[in-house]
């Protein structure tokens, strides 16, 4: 019925132009067509210089796809499906003639999702990457930590899902309230993201964001605090604590096993909202900050994420850090997120000060649990909307010119904040179709962009969807 009301909503035709989303950068027609049951040829092409890039030859009677990686060619792969799949929905036995030239604009192109706040079973997530993955996004970011829960098995310290991992409720919900992921379930979703073109990312949220590690292990706190885990929304004060050493242990020693677990370069830190209140009134963290020579609270900070880089480092990562501004410093090797909405300015001019890396994802144009029309959903009043179109409008190079584009934005990611996500089935629904959107934001060049252009596709990829059986949101306001 959902797909029949689109259909009734909708009256305008596809143009000329192929569907597939992200719009390939470079499409040339010829004449002829090519039955849809050609076989497909494969060629290793050393010509092709991006590792993700691919070309498409669609000719009267054979179809090549020329690649440098496995990456290119998956990628012509899920091209090849799209274009299959549009041709059959329209009855057609054949395809055009073509030669499709492709390659990313930003080497970086991810989802975020947070089974932290509520638990999301192993076969939820491949299906999310099994989404993703054909419409070209790489990375998937995995939020295992949160005040709310502990999803992720650390053999040295057991009572981290035992307890962590365990709650009462959230706000009143028995949905979704326990789970955890075996270090070796972890492993063999690594592998089937892999198969896909997908790295995963772990985070490790911390200092803030611990109340469930607090809970399984009250030393971790600045005062030994017994709490339980926390049953509902918001920012907890309980940070593991800056001053003491047993929790740079504790760090290490779960960086160690995650590390073990998840073999992409890039491992998440977390950094964000991190009340420093209990570090300030206490004793030990005092004498750190003489032992420092600061008076500045926020250095505390500083020292404390240099201390976990240096874990990182040992162990072959690359940290990525929710940016918060008032840090005074990060380490050098750091890749920031621009999050925070309206710091889009302050942050890029930390950039190029700093010589940072850049993740975009800022709350205007990618924070996908924020509702997509006025009063789409209930409980979530407090949230900005965040439409279709101004995620298609979002540009991540903002006003940096070209070269300062490739030497500090290294891509775009979507988060999915789990509060108001409580399953797969809510959590399709909040990432598509925006994330068709964000995936040309991430894939295709400005100039090959349109919104036209892209609501004239938007029909048939949200057929593609429901054929897929993948929840997602009509967009009726394009209707009007």
């Amino acid at each position: 019925m959902k797909l029949y009301y689109f259909l009734l909503l909708f009256s305008w035709g596809l143009s000329a132009q192929i569907n597939v989303v992200p719009q390939p950068n470079e499409v040339r027609y010829h004449k002829g067509t090519c039955a849809i049951d050609t076989p497909i040829t494969y060629l290793k092409d050393a010509q092709i210089a991006h590792p993700e890039g691919y070309q498409l030859l669609i000719q009267p009677k054979k179809i090549v796809a020329k690649y440098a990686t496995e990456a290119g060619k998956y990628y012509a792969e899920q091209t090849l499906k799209q274009l299959v799949f549009q041709a059959k929905k329209e009855r057609k036995q054949s395809l055009p003639c073509l030669t499709i030239t492709d390659e990313p604009r930003f080497a970086y192109r991810a989802l975020m999702v947070d089974p932290a706040r509520h638990y999301w079973k192993i076969d939820d997530l491949k299906k999310y990457i099994d989404v993703m993955s054909q419409y070209k996004f790489n990375y998937l970011h995995l939020h295992l930590n949160d005040d709310q829960g502990w999803r992720i098995e650390i053999k040295k310290y057991p009572k981290l899902t035992e307890i962590g991992s365990k709650r009462k409720n959230f706000e009143g919900s028995k949905r979704n309230n326990e789970g955890f992921y075996t270090q070796e379930q972890m492993k063999e979703l690594v592998r089937y993201a892999l198969e896909r073109n997908v790295q995963l990312i772990p985070e490790f949220d911390i200092p803030g964001h611990n109340d469930a590690a607090v809970a399984a292990y009250p030393f971790l706190s600045c005062n030994d605090t017994i709490i339980e885990v926390r049953t509902t929304a918001g920012v907890s004060k309980n940070l593991l604590c800056v001053g003491k050493e047993s929790v740079y242990t504790f760090v290490d020693d779960v960086i160690s096993e995650l590390s073990e677990v998840f073999p992409c370069k890039y491992f998440h830190i977390g950094g964000d909202e991190a009340p420093l209140d209990k570090w300030i009134e206490n004793t030990e963290v005092q004498q750190l900050k003489k032992k420092l020579q600061t008076t500045d609270d926020q250095q505390l900070m500083s020292y404390f994420f240099k201390r976990v880089n240096e874990s990182l480092v040992k162990n072959g990562k690359q940290p990525l850090i929710w940016m918060e501004l008032e840090v005074p410093t990060y380490p050098a090797n750091s890749i920031m997120f621009l999050w925070r909405m309206r710091t889009t300015p302050k942050v890029l001019e930390r950039a190029l000060k700093d010589n940072f890396k850049v993740i975009c994802s800022p709350g205007e144009y990618a924070y996908f649990d924020y509702p997509q029309a006025k009063d789409d959903l209930p409980n979530v009043g407090w949230m900005p909307t965040l439409s279709l179109q101004r995620v298609y409008e979002f540009n991540p190079a903002f006003t940096l010119t070209t070269e300062q584009e490739k030497q500090h934005i290294l891509g775009v990611e979507a988060t999915i904040w789990g509060e108001s996500v409580k399953d797969l089935f809510r959590a399709f629904y909040m990432t598509y179709p925006r994330a068709l959107a964000l995936s040309e934001v991430g894939w295709t060049q400005m100039p090959q962009r349109s919104w036209q252009t892209f609501v004239d596709r938007l029909e048939g990829q949200l057929s593609y969807l429901w054929h897929q059986g993948v929840n997602y949101r009509v967009p009726v306001e394009l209707a009007n």
